[in-house]
């Protein structure tokens, strides 16, 4: 047996070991294996072996002949510098050449791919095909395993996020101020959120196991919404409606219930949910509003003033009953009808256009026209109008307030014709004032220039008794003349334009005081300086000059006092004219600014005087009273605003 030998040619041999080394005495590589040679194509022949190997055991510092004999006849372990292969076989000694028989140290399948390698490169006897389906198998077992334990973490993964997103959600539920219910496929309520048991007084425990419907319903709840209730939980569909019910103590209130059925994946109905909104201030606002809108809308429909709206093409869309009682129509015969031909007067048409036209430019503004009712009498109506928008603030026509002012215009016109009428009359007599005082001055003239005549020719002839007759003769003569030059002023107050300047009240007082006449036992003074205010000048001289010579005139003491005093109240001028003469009654007081009223017998009255004061002060919209005690003295106040226009 030991006698045998074996011949194999290259590619005999090269079946048997592909991944032998033949080298020489000298460490030179003579051949290499085919599979070797396809493994490793970078290493040359007749190369020196340590140029491409190591020893990784047994180990050596340096590799020579020597210790690359010590190798023989035991397992070595090789590695290349060119790739990181490591071959595990054995080394054989034939005569003067070294033989390596062996095969590549492969951990997985996936190693001899990525070098390029089949398994027909491998010969069929070695043990590493049968190590390596070792190791695919289990690498197939440990990659179903690994995919087994990812898909466990994955799904431990989602249910702890599903068991975190529950508890968010179940916190979420509890502390809803809505109200939320669980309950089973049965509709038998599982479990309820605090909200619920605030709302409707009953807690958890209490409702447990129980329908809502069977406490939470009462005699108004509406039969049509617990029938749609009950057909969406029948058929598992979401359910969304209002609904009236009742707390534990019986107190109404609504809710807006949103729900639907909970399925698993076999489409069944598992439980159910249900979330209400307490909407019981939401309800009783919409009841105020209803009953506020009926009530407007009623408003409308009755009130006295004549509502119409229109489109933006003036098209008739409302009226309420006022208007069609205004305008004669009824409601059939004016809605869809254009409201300026149908009710506008030819006069007003224009008007009513620009109106139109300003209303879809959002202006409000009211106006008078003159209209036409159905019968065709000629109305006057005051329109106070305004855009109407809808939800999106867009013009879409306009409403308009109407009131009929017929009536107040036709009184406005008869005023309008009297006054017209009155100024002509007062000019009229205004006229005749000028010629009367003209013509009755002329010949009094005249009898008091004869009387002085008849006087100074007759002086030593008459007696003492006809020169008082003649006296007496040219008194009347004298207050007839004050009498007419009374009058005159008097018309003269409404008719002179006036002439508003800055005037010294100082300077007329004191030309008042050196223009009439006052006795030696009178003394006029002025209290305190005087203003300077916008007035008439000709005005404030003849009304200081009328009161100071009214209270001169009528003061019976031995000792007269006349003071003019000032007040500055804000916004208007306060004088006083104060006297110490006879006072004026009371009964008297009222009828003292009425021309022609004189309640003295002196010589000179004429009862126009303080008639001319009021009618100036009343043109400058002031005031005058007066405050008197009979035998103690009299004080007339005026009033003056310092706004004078």
């Amino acid at each position: 047996m030991n006698n045998i030998q074996f011949n194999f040619n290259v590619d005999e041999f090269n079946s048997i070991f592909p991944f032998h080394i033949l080298i020489d005495d000298q460490l030179k590589i003579i051949s290499l294996g085919k599979t070797l040679n396809k493994l490793l194509p970078e290493i040359e022949l007749n190369t020196y072996f340590i140029k491409s190997f190591n020893f990784q055991r047994p180990h050596f510092e340096n590799i020579d002949l020597n210790n690359f004999t010590q190798t023989l006849d035991q397992l070595v372990i090789i590695h290349t510098y060119t790739k990181k292969v490591i071959l595990r076989g054995q080394i054989n000694q034939h005569g003067k050449f070294y033989l390596f028989t062996g095969s590549p140290w492969f951990n997985s399948v996936k190693e001899v791919v990525e070098n390029n390698l089949t398994l027909q490169d491998f010969a069929f006897n070695d043990p590493l095909i049968d190590l390596l389906h070792v190791l695919k198998n289990q690498e197939i077992q440990n990659q179903e395993l690994n995919e087994l334990v990812l898909k466990i973490n994955q799904q431990q993964k989602i249910l702890e996020k599903d068991k975190e997103e529950l508890q968010v959600l179940s916190s979420i539920a509890r502390v809803n101020l809505n109200a939320v219910i669980i309950c089973d496929k049965e509709g038998k309520i599982e479990w309820v959120n605090e909200s619920f048991e605030k709302v409707t007084g009953y807690n958890n425990q209490e409702v447990i196991g129980k329908k809502p419907g069977s406490f939470l319903q009462g005699e108004e709840t509406s039969k049509e919404t617990i029938a749609y209730l009950k057909k969406q939980l029948s058929q598992g569909e979401p359910f969304n409606c209002e609904i009236l019910n009742y707390t534990k103590d019986k107190t109404k209130y609504w809710v807006r219930i949103h729900g639907q059925a909970l399925k698993n994946n076999d489409g069944q109905i598992i439980k159910f949910f249900a979330i209400e909104e307490d909407i019981s201030n939401e309800k009783s606002y919409q009841e105020a509003l209803k009953y506020e809108k009926e009530k407007y809308s009623s408003i409308i429909a009755n009130m006295n003033l004549g509502l119409l709206e229109v489109d933006n093409d003036d098209v008739i869309l409302f009226s309420n009953q006022s208007f069609l009682e205004m305008s004669g129509y009824s409601i059939n015969e004016i809605i869809g009808k254009n409201a300026t031909e149908l009710l506008a007067n030819d006069t007003s048409k224009m008007l009513l256009a620009d109106q139109n036209k300003a209303r879809k430019n959002g202006v409000s503004d009211s106006y008078e026209v003159l209209a036409k009712t159905k019968n065709g009498d000629d109305r006057y109506w005051v329109i106070s109008g305004g855009p109407n928008y809808d939800a999106k603030g867009n013009i879409i026509g306009s409403i308009g307030i109407h009131l009929d002012i017929t009536q107040q215009k036709n009184l406005e016109l008869q005023k309008e014709r009297l006054l017209l009428r009155l100024k002509k009359q007062n000019q009229q007599l205004n006229d005749y004032a000028q010629i009367v005082s003209h013509d009755l001055k002329s010949p009094l003239r005249s009898i008091h220039s004869l009387i002085s005549w008849i006087k100074e020719d007759n002086l030593k002839e008459f007696s003492e008794q006809t020169l008082s007759y003649l006296e007496m003769i040219e008194s009347k003569v004298e207050k007839m003349d004050h009498l007419i030059q009374g009058i005159l002023t008097y018309s003269k107050i409404d008719t002179l334009e006036s002439v508003y300047e800055e005037v010294d009240t100082n300077e007329i007082v004191q030309n008042t005081i050196q223009i009439i006449h006052i006795p030696e036992n009178v003394e006029v003074t002025v209290a305190t300086i005087l203003p300077i205010i916008t007035a008439d000048r000709y005005r404030m001289q003849q009304l200081f000059q009328n009161l100071i010579s009214n209270a001169v005139t009528y003061i019976d003491k031995p000792q007269g006092k006349v003071i003019v005093d000032y007040k500055d109240t804000n916004d208007s001028h306060l004088f006083s004219i104060k006297d110490n003469g006879p006072g004026i009654a009371p009964e008297n007081q009222d009828k003292i600014f009425t021309i022609f009223q004189s309640f003295t017998k002196h010589e000179k009255s004429t009862g126009i005087g303080l008639s001319i004061v009021k009618k100036i002060i009343e043109n400058y919209k002031g005031e005058i009273w007066l405050e008197s005690q009979e035998n103690i003295g009299t004080t007339f106040f005026i009033k003056i605003p310092k706004s004078i226009q």
